[in-house]
């Protein structure tokens, strides 16, 4: 007896075929374009961005590429991890500040990666890296202060102080910087949201997978609804990125 195997065709093989070119790139510009077209079976749209939010942080992510503009060691980078356990994923997004010609205050996604069950020791390695990129300079972590061992072997790798609570201030020279993200998780989102209003956040079309988490971010309350929401790691680094910017 054979079993049956799946097989997702997606829009390239019928390109030029049964679709025609000028049509699927209007398509690409629905939100339901990844998952009737790409065969990315996706959660369902969310509620807490807009199609024509997440357009524009797509658009600024074009104008304000790292093609265009390319990073600088004088700004400051934020990176936000949310380690996962033995059965979730890992998320790091890093963003840069920058300022544009007319004095506008712009925040844009330089790097992000998504780790599945990832190795403690690698995932420190790819922080590292990060830091070595960007001249060991202007560089600061942001971690979901619960998984306390994963912030000890980065505390230990920055040579940091083993003493901490995510709850206190930390001063300039302090990199790891543990949060509370149980207490402060509603405070993020709502913060994250104003961002995005704002016209603040650009994010290139190579983050697929970050466009996606907010496409499909569903919340109740403020509570992000994780098991709607996909690449939920994603999102959640994203929030905690932002910690390191006070933009009003």
């Amino acid at each position: 007896m054979l079993l049956g195997h799946k097989i997702i065709l997606d829009y390239t093989v019928g390109l030029d075929k049964i679709y025609d070119r000028a049509e699927i790139e209007k398509k690409k510009l629905e939100p339901e374009f990844e998952r009737e077209y790409a065969g990315k079976y996706l959660s369902r749209i969310g509620n807490i961005f807009s199609s024509s939010q997440i357009d524009e942080c797509q658009q600024l992510g074009l104008e304000f590429s790292t093609d265009k503009i390319p990073v600088s060691l004088y700004n400051l980078k934020s990176v936000g991890i949310d380690p996962g356990f033995s059965s979730s994923g890992t998320g790091i997004v890093v963003l840069e500040h920058i300022k544009t010609e007319d004095n506008k205050h712009m925040i844009r996604v330089v790097d992000c990666h998504l780790i599945e069950k990832g190795d403690p020791n690698k995932i420190t390695e790819i922080l590292w890296d990060v830091w070595v990129k960007y001249g060991y300079m202007n560089v600061a972590y942001y971690i979901d202060g619960s998984n306390r061992a994963m912030v000890n072997l980065l505390k230990i790798r920055w040579q940091e102080s083993l003493s901490w609570e995510s709850n206190e201030s930390f001063g300039s020279n302090v990199k790891i910087r543990p949060v509370n993200f149980s207490t402060e998780h509603k405070n993020m989102l709502s913060n994250l949201h104003a961002i995005i209003s704002k016209g603040y956040l650009a994010i290139e079309e190579k983050h697929d997978k970050l466009l996606t988490s907010l496409r499909t971010a569903y919340a109740e309350e403020l509570n992000l609804k994780k098991d709607v929401t996909s690449y939920s790691d994603l999102l959640d680094a994203l929030r905690l990125s932002l910690k390191g910017y006070n933009i009003e």
